[in-house]
């Protein structure tokens, strides 16, 4: 009669490792969740770095430099393109100068590289989205 108890108990208990690997990755990742959650955005000024909100159709600052390569006065800019703000919103319509910080050539109708561009506010984001970049983080280590 005493046996059943004993097997009884040393089922529940198990191994505390799992615990403790979820309670070290909580540790680790609740910080870093509520840091970027709630870190204010910096000012829009020179030199900040910004990323497109989506894909977003932008003015070339001078079209005539990119007419040959079949550009017209626009470009597109791809989701989550970073872009570095070169002047900050000082035109009516409140856009801003910014420049293209990919390196590799395009196809028109997508911003060529370095290219300097007006963008609204509107149109990116200071900080990438958290959740978009760990599910697509998550899709490349599951899709491989």
């Amino acid at each position: 009669m005493d046996t059943e108890p004993e097997k009884i108990k040393s089922s529940s208990e198990g191994s505390p490792l799992g615990s403790i690997g979820v309670i070290v990755a909580l540790v680790l990742l609740v910080p870093t969740i509520l840091y970027y959650a709630m870190a204010p955005d910096e000012l829009l000024k020179a030199g900040v770095t910004i990323f497109s909100d989506g894909r977003q159709r932008v003015y070339l600052a001078d079209p005539a430099r990119y007419e040959r390569a079949g550009y017209q006065d626009y470009c597109v800019l791809e989701p989550r393109d970073e872009l570095t703000i070169v002047q900050p919103p000082q035109r009516p319509d409140g856009s801003l100068l910014a420049r293209v910080a990919r390196m590799e050539p395009t196809v028109v109708p997508f911003c060529p590289p370095q290219a300097d561009v007006f963008v609204r506010p509107h149109q990116v984001v200071q900080k990438q989205s958290l959740w978009r970049e760990v599910r697509e983080r998550l899709d490349r280590l599951f899709s491989r």
